[in-house]
């Protein structure tokens, strides 16, 4: 007697399926490798180059710092992705883009993600807003040197506008805790010395 499947069907966005990167075979939920962006907002201060990174919220690493981005969605270009991820949760435009590094990172209960990493360069101050509360808690610049001792002045992005903006940060020099995975890895593969790209983050 052939065997049968109950096909039920999910009433999901496309773009959710997509970025989720989750099939129905047999009834059952199959985990896949999902496709994450993230992009190094860049900055000179002085003779420093800082760059942005936000305090994670929700279900996917809570608490750990990490760099602006998300999902790529189906049919987008990496640059598009990180342009829309990083005015989407900072509020602000930034130039076009370019590719920089690609971690392959395992995160815990079953989650796998390649990340494609990017970095643009700011020029002056723009304001940087908690556009997604519920997904990021904080703003913050740090530098390379920051980022490898795991101790950082935090320098509250959202705050240097409007202190009532942001759940204000240490003013001096803290612990920067736990860092998310993908950020992690790349900077153990750059080591102390802080990547040439991060000074000169722009498209060619």
């Amino acid at each position: 007697m052939a065997s049968t499947v109950n096909l039920r069907v999910l009433r999901l966005p496309l773009s959710h399926c997509f970025s989720r990167c989750i099939s129905v075979v047999g009834g059952e939920l199959m985990a896949q490798v999902r496709v994450g962006v993230g992009c190094f907002v860049v900055r000179r201060a002085g003779d420093a180059m800082q760059f942005l990174v936000g305090r994670r919220a929700g279900q996917l690493s809570p608490g750990q710092w990490g760099l602006p981005g998300g999902h790529l969605e189906f049919g987008e270009t990496w640059e598009a992705c990180a342009m829309r991820e990083v005015h989407e949760e900072c509020g602000i435009q930034i130039p076009s883009p370019r590719h920089v590094a690609t971690t392959n990172d395992i995160l815990g209960n079953g989650r796998h993600y390649v990340t494609l990493l990017m970095a643009a360069r700011l020029d002056g101050h723009p304001r940087v807003r908690l556009m997604e509360p519920d997904k990021c808690t904080a703003w913050a610049w740090i530098t390379w040197a920051e980022l490898r001792a795991r101790r950082a002045v935090f320098r509250d992005a959202c705050a240097e506008h409007s202190p009532h903006d942001a759940e204000l940060l240490p003013r001096q020099a803290a612990d920067l805790g736990p860092v998310y995975t993908p950020l992690s890895t790349v900077a153990q593969m750059y080591g102390d010395e802080p990547p040439s790209w991060l000074a000169s983050a722009t498209t060619k």
